[in-house]
């Protein structure tokens, strides 16, 4: 799963470390950095990641400025 995320003033590490919280068992890395967001590719072996994970980002992101690829 590849998730955009709007960096809103925030550096990627920081971004990868909140995802990184929420899909603990997950291999989290940037894929790509653009000026405004930043794409977070989210991997893990036999792991279907839940829609309830990318509703507890919420905590962290509004719901508007996380996209899903």
């Amino acid at each position: 799963m590849v998730l955009n995320i709007v960096k809103n003033n925030l550096c990627a590490s920081d971004i990868v470390t909140y995802v990184k919280n929420i899909f603990a068992t997950s291999k989290v890395e940037v894929q790509k950095e653009y000026s405004i967001s930043v794409d977070i590719a989210v991997t893990g072996k036999d792991v279907l990641h839940s829609l309830e994970g990318l509703k507890e980002l919420e905590c962290y992101f509004k719901d508007y400025d996380i996209r899903v690829y």
